[in-house]
């Protein structure tokens, strides 16, 4: 591998301010819905304003920086990037940025600045397709990973430019399902190649990437080339249908291959990472680096839950019809446990799906804080990095509140989790303290997690993009909506350090509580002792008066 040239200016430095931007986002949506959950004063600020809608709508602005940071990653992985996709990065970058900002701009201002946001699409677009001439990395398992990917940017600067023109997004919809698995894709090549280096020709046949290229071709062909019917139903990962009952027989093999394959990718993967050491007296297991290690078991467990899903979506019922619906989890659109895909009540498995497909950008964030620092020379920004390792922990305690959650109800008639906007569950009172105390960990390890790591990839970066773009939409939003920022700013920071005060103070009475404890023990100590020396001495004047008498006598 080369050397990574971390800078600003170059590709990994342009992948860490996606990386921080994107997950920036996430940070601030889950902390907003959290304090709003739980201070009944933001709660009442933030009362008839769409805050959550404007944030989703961010998140939506900020969705196409995965791809592009994985394809930053895979080409700084191989060898520098060239000009083309340099500037295509920064580029793209560049107008998904703008895009963001102006979704959060435009509800603040009743606007819709429907004119930019077509601009940019064209602009993305335009830089998109510059990395997609780019120059090849070397290695089979990146060379076929930046091969789908390419084949991903130049579908959706399609979709871009459709959008831009107002031809429809119906063409879109009909690849995203195959896309959206760029970004995984991407990051396990990168994980396979930091496990084992780079492969040879004779793994060209176990690489998943070629089969998603192959499909993604398939439908493109069934779509555009013949004007066949393309259905998807959103049950599991490239969950796409054909009509016709040939290619439909070879979509469906495909696919199946294509999971089979996955499933290979990430156990190389473990057996690259982690190794087993066995004695006659122990068994040892070497976790290797362990910012890779977690980025691995996270994959694993997205890899593993799309498997499930697959395997366990049954046929589809024609009969069924979308619903309209709400994101309340992680962008899935479901209303009254009704996803808008299928028509079907949501089960534990779409759950799962809606709070694994983030952890996605996670595994890219591990993989670029380890290749970061290997270059990294400062040892206090170090421990920042592995605050990552604390958000995969996070989303580790999501699924086990889940599955907490379905255990607590099994056989209950209508009992659906309730989500916040992090994909945390909600605990009622009466589910008692351990589950509250499970729901404050797991959010402790998301949003602590999240904020150290993006300051572990950079602290200045993050420092100046959130103060100007904080200061700009201060600057260009009405008084009134500024006067609510500021009361929200100030009742969130209240709410914290009134909660480390709490902490604190608990802790306080906490010991004072042990000193007058141990205290009290030595004062009954004494008390037990002088006593003692009381009822001794009563008995040795007992002793002596009686000795006395028998003398007198």
């Amino acid at each position: 591998m080369a050397s990574v040239d971390t800078s600003l200016t170059s590709t990994f430095g342009s992948a860490v301010v996606l990386l921080q931007a994107n997950l920036g986002v996430g940070l601030l949506l889950g902390a907003l819905g959290v304090a709003v959950s739980s201070s009944h004063e933001v709660r009442s600020q933030l009362e008839g304003k769409p805050w959550e809608a404007t944030l989703r709508s961010a998140a939506k602005a900020v969705s196409p920086a995965p791809l592009l940071i994985a394809y930053a990653l895979v080409q700084v992985r191989a060898a520098p990037a060239d000009m083309l996709a340099s500037t295509g990065l920064l580029v793209s970058g560049a107008s998904v940025f703008l895009s963001t900002f102006l979704a959060i701009l435009g509800p603040v201002l009743g606007a819709r600045f429907a004119t930019a946001s077509r601009v940019l699409h064209v602009i993305r677009a335009f830089g998109q397709m510059l990395m997609v001439f780019g120059r090849m990395p070397a290695g089979v398992e990146l060379f076929c990973a930046s091969l789908f990917i390419r084949a991903a940017l130049a579908a959706r600067s399609a979709s871009a430019v459709s959008c831009a023109l107002s031809l429809g997004s119906d063409a879109s919809e009909d690849v995203e399902q195959v896309v959206a698995m760029a970004t995984l894709i991407g990051a396990i090549a990168l994980l396979d190649n930091m496990a084992w280096g780079p492969s040879g020709v004779m793994a060209v046949p176990f690489q998943a990437s070629l089969l998603c290229t192959v499909l993604l071709g398939l439908v493109v062909a069934v779509r555009f080339g013949m004007g066949g019917s393309v259905t998807s139903a959103g049950r599991h990962a490239m969950d796409v249908q054909f009509e016709d009952g040939l290619f439909e027989g070879i979509r469906s093999k495909l696919v199946a291959l294509i999971f089979v394959v996955l499933a290979f990718s990430v156990c190389r993967v473990f057996v690259g990472t982690f190794g087993i050491q066995v004695s006659t007296s122990s068994i040892s297991i070497a976790w290797g680096d362990l910012l890779t290690a977690s980025a691995a078991k996270v994959a694993l467990l997205i890899v593993g839950t799309y498997i499930v899903s697959f395997v366990s979506a049954g046929p589809l019922d024609e009969a069924e019809e979308e619903t309209d619906g709400i994101p309340p989890i992680n962008g899935m659109e479901v209303a009254n446990g009704v996803s808008k895909t299928h028509g079907k009540g949501l089960g534990m498995l779409d759950y799962m799906k809606a709070i694994v497909a983030p952890a996605e950008v996670l595994v890219l964030a591990l993989i670029a804080a380890q290749m970061g620092s290997q270059q990294e020379t400062s040892l206090g920004a170090l421990p920042f990095k592995y605050g990552f390792i604390l958000a995969a922990l996070g989303v580790g305690l999501q699924i086990v509140s889940l599955l907490a959650f379905a255990t607590a109800n099994a056989g209950k008639k209508g009992a659906e989790p309730c989500f916040d906007t992090t994909g945390t569950i909600q605990w009622a009172a009466e589910d008692g303290t351990l589950m509250f105390g499970l729901r404050s960990l797991t959010l402790l390890c998301l949003e602590c997690g999240l904020l150290l790591g993006c300051l572990g990839l950079g602290a200045t970066p993050m420092v100046v993009g959130f103060v100007t773009s904080t200061g700009a939409l201060f600057v260009l939003s009405p008084a009134e909506t500024r006067q609510t920022g500021i009361k929200v700013a100030t009742l969130i920071w209240g709410s914290f350090t009134g909660g480390v005060e709490a902490i604190i103070e608990q802790q306080r009475a906490a010991q004072e509580a042990a000193a007058a404890r141990r205290a009290a023990a030595v004062a009954r100590t004494l008390e037990a002792e002088a006593e003692k020396g009381e009822k001794v001495g009563k008995a040795v004047s007992k002793q002596a008066s009686t000795v006395t008498k028998r003398k007198g006598k």
